[in-house]
C-alpha cells in the first residue's frame, strides 16, 4: 500500500510528490474491485456455465451458495487488503454482536470468544452510529478492552458497519439498516490506510448483501418448510392442480386417499393419476367453469367406507388469471354419525316423552271422570303410577338439560347427604319392575351394607339407567340380576342381564353421547342415548369407576363403584 505523506511536495505543483501515484493506486484498486466483483459473480461451482449475480439484493438458489459467497468475499478482500484475519458480527436482534462463520485467520474457540454488546467496544460504536473505525494500535486503544480483540490475536484493524440497503420496487436505494460489523486485522505492511477503509465501506456493502440474502432465504426455507409440514399434517387431503391440468401438490392425506406412494403424481395430470370419477369431475367442472365445486362422496379407505366432502376452488394471480384450482377433501363421516344420531334421539326422546304424558293424561282423566267410583288400594296405586311416570319425566328432562353441562365440563353442586345404598337400589329395582312384568328381576345386596356420603339422587339415576337399559336390551326377557355390595372402601352395583351384548368394537362407543348400540335384532328398543353418557359423569364426580363386560348373544354386566366416605373435591369428570 502507498500511504500519504503530507510533508512531501512537488515544487510544480505544489502539490504532495506523490498524489499522482497514489491516484493511479486508487484507480488501479477501483479495477480491481470491478474485477473482483465480476469473478464474484460467476457460479461458485467450478465448470458450471450459469451464471450468479452478487449484485445488491441478488436471491441465492442455495444456503450453500450464500456461506461460499461470502467466503470468497472475506477472502479476495483480505487478500486486496493485506489483511491476516477478516470476520463479520451480526447482531441477535437483541444486543449482542456475535462473529459468525465464515471467517479467516480464527480458529473455532478464536470465533467463539468474538462477541460483544451493541452499547460496549469498537464494534458496538460502528454499529450504532454506522461509521467505520481505523484502529492502528489495538493496544493502545481503550475502547478495544471492552470486547476481545487482544485475545484473537488482533494488533490493529478496521471496523466498518454491514448496511443492508431496502430499495423500492425500482430497485432504488429507500433506507439502510445495520445488521452487523465487518473487521479485517493485522495488517501485512504494518497499518492500514484510509483508503483501506474506503475498500473495505465498498467490500461491506457486498458482504451486506450476501449475508442479508443469506438471512432472508433461510426465513424463506424456513417458513417454506413450516408450510409444507403444516399441509403434510393436516388431517384434510389437499390438491393443487395448476392451470395445465398437472398436479403442483398432494399432501400425505390426499395421497392416502387414492391409494398414492409418497411422491406418485407430482407433475402429472391429474386425470391420470386420480381414479376415483367424481373428485376428477369437480376438478374439471371447477377449472372450466368460472365457479367453485363441491360434493360429498364414499371412500373406501383400509376396508372402511368413509364421507369425504370435496371441495374445490379456482386461485387466481394478481392479474385475475387462472393459476389453477386447489381442492380439500375433509372427512365428514363423524358429522354424518352424529347427524343421524340426533336425528335418531329426537326420535326417540318424542317417544319417551309421550310415554309419560299420556299415561299421566289418561289416569288423571279417568280418576277426574270417575271420581269416588275406585276404592282407597286401586287409588293409591293409580297415584303411585302417575308419580313413577311424573318422576320418569323429570329424568328425561334433567338428562336433557346435563348434556351441554357435560360436554363444558360444567361441575354441577351435588346435594351430599348419608343414605343407606341397598334401599336406594332396591327402590329402583322395584320401580322397574312393576312396570316391566316380561323380566326376572333379582337383587342381591350384601349383609350389613354401610351407609354411603353421596349425591342419592344423581346415584338413583344412574342406577335407574343400569337397570332399564338390561330391560330394553333383552328382548326376549329372561333374569335381570343386581348385586349390590363393598369391596376396598367402595359401594358396587353390578347390573347383569341375558340379552343380546354388545359387539366388542362397540364397547367404548357406547359411553359417547348420543352413541346406540346398532343390532340387527330390531326387536331391541334404543334409548336415548346419554344415559350412559351422564352415569359415567356423575359417577366420575363421586371419584368413582363405571364400566361394562359383555358378550354378544349371552348379554352383559354393567357396573360402577364409588367411595363409602363420599367424593373429595377433585372428583374427575
Amino acid at each position: 500500500m502507498v500511504d500519504q505523506a503530507p510533508d512531501r511536495f512537488d515544487p510544480s505543483s505544489g502539490m504532495p510528490a506523490d498524489v499522482p501515484s497514489l491516484q493511479q493506486e486508487v484507480t488501479r484498486l477501483r479495477h480491481e474491485i470491478d474485477r473482483l466483483r465480476n469473478e464474484l459473480a460467476a457460479r461458485l461451482e467450478g465448470g458450471e456455465k450459469e451464471s450468479l449475480a452478487i449484485a445488491e439484493g441478488t436471491l441465492f438458489i442455495s444456503e450453500i451458495e450464500v456461506r461460499k459467497a461470502v467466503a470468497r468475499q472475506i477472502r479476495h478482500g483480505s487478500r486486496l487488503l493485506g489483511a491476516s484475519k477478516c470476520v463479520y458480527l451480526l447482531h441477535d436482534g437483541k444486543t449482542e454482536l456475535a462473529a459468525q462463520r465464515p471467517a479467516l485467520g480464527l480458529d473455532e474457540e478464536e470465533l467463539a470468544a468474538f462477541r460483544t454488546t451493541v452499547g460496549r467496544g469498537i464494534s458496538g460504536e460502528v454499529f450504532r452510529t454506522r461509521k467505520p473505525v481505523r484502529v492502528d494500535n489495538v493496544a493502545d486503544d481503550p475502547r478495544a478492552g471492552e470486547e476481545p480483540l487482544t485475545r484473537v490475536g488482533a494488533e490493529n484493524g478496521i471496523c466498518v458497519p454491514l448496511l443492508l440497503q431496502i430499495r423500492d420496487e425500482e430497485n432504488r436505494v429507500i433506507d439502510s439498516r445495520a445488521i452487523g460489523v465487518l473487521w479485517v486485522l493485522n495488517s501485512r505492511a504494518g497499518r492500514f490506510t484510509a483508503d483501506d477503509e474506503r475498500l473495505l465501506t465498498v467490500f461491506a456493502r457486498q458482504v451486506a448483501s450476501v449475508v442479508g440474502t443469506a438471512d432472508y432465504l433461510a426465513k424463506l426455507m424456513g417458513q417454506n418448510q413450516q408450510m409444507i409440514s403444516t399441509l403434510e399434517n393436516l388431517p384434510a387431503g389437499i390438491i393443487f392442480v395448476g392451470e395445465d391440468d398437472r398436479i403442483r401438490l398432494m399432501n400425505s392425506a390426499a395421497r392416502t386417499l387414492f391409494g398414492l406412494p409418497e411422491g406418485r403424481g407430482i407433475g402429472d395430470a391429474y386425470y391420470r393419476v386420480i381414479e376415483h370419477n367424481r373428485t376428477c369431475e369437480v376438478l374439471n367442472a371447477c377449472m372450466r367453469e368460472n365457479e367453485d365445486k363441491g360434493a360429498e362422496e364414499q371412500f373406501e379407505i383400509q376396508g372402511e367406507e368413509r364421507i369425504i366432502q370435496i371441495q374445490a376452488a379456482r386461485v387466481r394471480g394478481s392479474s385475475e388469471d387462472l393459476n389453477g384450482v386447489v381442492a380439500v377433501l375433509d372427512d365428514v363421516t363423524e358429522v354424518h354419525r352424529l347427524n343421524q344420531m340426533k336425528q335418531e334421539f329426537v326420535s326417540t326422546f318424542t317417544s319417551e316423552l309421550l310415554g309419560p304424558v299420556a299415561a299421566i293424561s289418561g289416569f288423571s282423566n279417568m280418576m277426574q271422570a270417575t271420581a269416588g267410583q275406585f276404592p282407597a288400594p286401586m287409588r293409591a296405586e293409580i297415584h303411585g303410577i302417575v308419580g313413577a311416570e311424573c318422576d320418569r319425566l323429570r329424568r328425561h328432562i334433567q338428562d336433557l338439560l346435563n348434556v351441554p353441562r357435560v360436554e363444558h365440563g360444567i361441575r354441577p353442586h351435588l346435594n351430599l347427604s348419608s343414605f343407606s345404598f341397598g334401599d336406594m337400589v332396591r327402590r329402583v329395582v322395584q320401580r322397574e319392575s312393576s312396570l316391566n312384568l316380561l323380566h326376572n328381576y333379582v337383587v342381591e345386596v350384601e349383609q350389613d351394607m354401610p351407609r354411603v356420603y353421596g349425591d342419592e339422587a344423581r346415584l338413583e339415576g344412574v342406577a335407574y339407567n343400569l337397570v332399564s337399559n338390561a330391560a330394553r336390551y333383552s328382548p326376549d326377557g329372561g333374569q335381570v340380576t343386581v348385586r349390590v355390595y363393598t369391596q376396598d372402601g367402595t359401594a358396587r352395583v353390578a347390573v347383569s342381564d341375558q340379552g343380546v351384548g354388545i359387539p366388542a368394537e362397540q364397547i367404548d362407543e357406547v359411553w359417547r353421547r348420543f352413541a346406540r348400540v346398532k343390532h340387527d335384532d330390531e326387536r331391541v328398543q334404543h334409548g336415548r342415548g346419554l344415559g350412559l353418557f351422564i352415569s359415567r359423569f356423575f359417577v366420575g364426580l363421586h371419584n368413582g369407576q363405571m364400566g361394562v363386560d359383555s358378550e354378544v348373544g349371552k348379554g352383559s354386566t354393567f357396573w360402577f363403584w364409588v367411595p363409602v366416605e363420599g367424593p373429595t373435591d377433585n372428583g374427575t369428570v
